[in-house]
């Protein structure tokens, strides 16, 4: 997909993750789940900085 902002073109990129569906429970009868991400991995960026101030 592609995107378009003030004139730029841009790609969409999402990342894939693997998910599994865990169940938790039930409410009102009806089976509670929830999605956990099978390689939850955070990634801080380099470098980043806000108003001058560097980021950690």
């Amino acid at each position: 997909m592609s995107l378009k902002y003030r004139g730029i073109d841009y790609e969409l990129a999402t990342p894939q993750v693997a998910v599994s569906e865990e169940v938790i429970g039930r409410y009102r009868g009806a089976v509670a789940t929830r999605h956990v991400a099978k390689q939850a991995k955070a990634q801080h960026p380099q470098g980043l900085k806000y108003r001058g101030a560097v980021v950690r």
